[in-house]
């Protein structure tokens, strides 16, 4: 996560709001005081008014540091966005003044990583030249926390579970298809179906990656015919090892980099076997400029593919 300071607009607001959400992200009053520039007891007096005022306590004091407590999540809801308005009203004045258009964070599926999110954030960058923007790679689970707790501005995972405090801007569904090395005796069909597939050993996604949950209904009733022989979280190795022929695996086909020439996938004609490309926000949140740019042409991006935008 890129480290941020306050500025101006943020500065008007209560200073609470500054040490409430600095404690909350660092989970350390000595690191939110360092951060901030203030003495650990000026910051532990202020958290403490903050709690006077509520009438009830915003953390437990636990051993591996400071934890919201049911009411301080309900602040932290409020003041994360809070800050995260402030925060982009200091940079479009900035703009303004002739400074950079200010910051955005995107977190996505390492399965977009390869073809996809670089189109994406190429376009923003040849179009908005003043915005520095960062990438962090995650799982639909991780980018869900980054999304609520303000440390990204949007996310874009597959088949994420509805949550209450974010909201899906746009969505695109694609095939599932068993992805397969070159030459294999599959390679040449334009589908199959997963009974098919089971004659070969299979790499399987681990439960950090939502296509486990996808595929889960239509390997359960051959589960004592499946082979095998790897599970893992990783894509860049999941294409590694089919590559090599240890087994084959299932993915859309965003999941191949462009340009590869060793695999192939193969969609599935199971009925169902599809997965949704979704991009998220905070529920509730003011989308500045630079955000709705960068939306945009992700929309545009999901357009141009097979899997059109919902």
């Amino acid at each position: 996560m890129t480290e941020w300071r306050p500025g101006k607009v943020l500065r008007l607001h209560d200073r609470a709001i500054l040490y409430f959400d600095a404690v909350r992200q660092y989970g350390s009053i000595r690191e939110a005081a360092r951060r901030l520039n203030v003495t650990p007891s000026a910051l532990t007096r202020q958290l403490g008014q903050m709690e006077a005022e509520i009438g009830a306590p915003l953390f437990d004091r636990l051993p591996g540091g400071m934890v919201l407590t049911a009411a301080g999540d309900i602040i932290a809801r409020h003041i994360v966005t809070v800050v995260q308005d402030a925060r982009r009203t200091d940079e479009r004045i900035a703009a303004l003044q002739g400074g950079h258009e200010g910051h955005l964070g995107i977190m996505a599926v390492a399965g977009i990583m390869g073809g996809l999110l670089p189109r994406i954030l190429q376009r923003m960058m040849t179009r908005h030249s003043g915005i520095v923007i960062h990438a962090e790679a995650g799982s639909p689970g991780m980018i869900a926390r980054a999304l609520s707790s303000g440390q990204t501005d949007v996310g874009i995972a597959f088949s994420m579970e509805p949550m209450t405090d974010l909201r899906q801007i746009t969505v695109a569904t694609f095939p599932v298809g068993a992805i397969v090395p070159e030459g294999h005796p599959l390679s040449r069909k334009t589908s199959v179906t997963v009974a098919e597939c089971l004659k070969y050993p299979l790499i399987l996604p681990s439960s950090t990656l939502s296509l486990r949950w996808v595929m889960e209904p239509f390997l359960r009733p051959y589960r004592d015919q499946l082979q095998i022989i790897m599970e893992t979280g990783s894509i860049e190795l999941t294409n590694r090892m089919v590559v090599r022929g240890a087994g084959i695996s299932f993915q859309s086909w965003l999941a191949l980099e462009p340009g590869n020439t060793g695999l192939v996938h193969i969609p599935l004609r199971d009925s169902g076997a599809t997965t949704d490309l979704g991009v998220y926000v905070r529920e509730a949140r003011w989308l500045p400029p630079a955000l709705e740019a960068l939306i945009e042409e992700v929309r545009i991006a999901l357009g141009e593919t097979d899997g059109g935008a919902g």
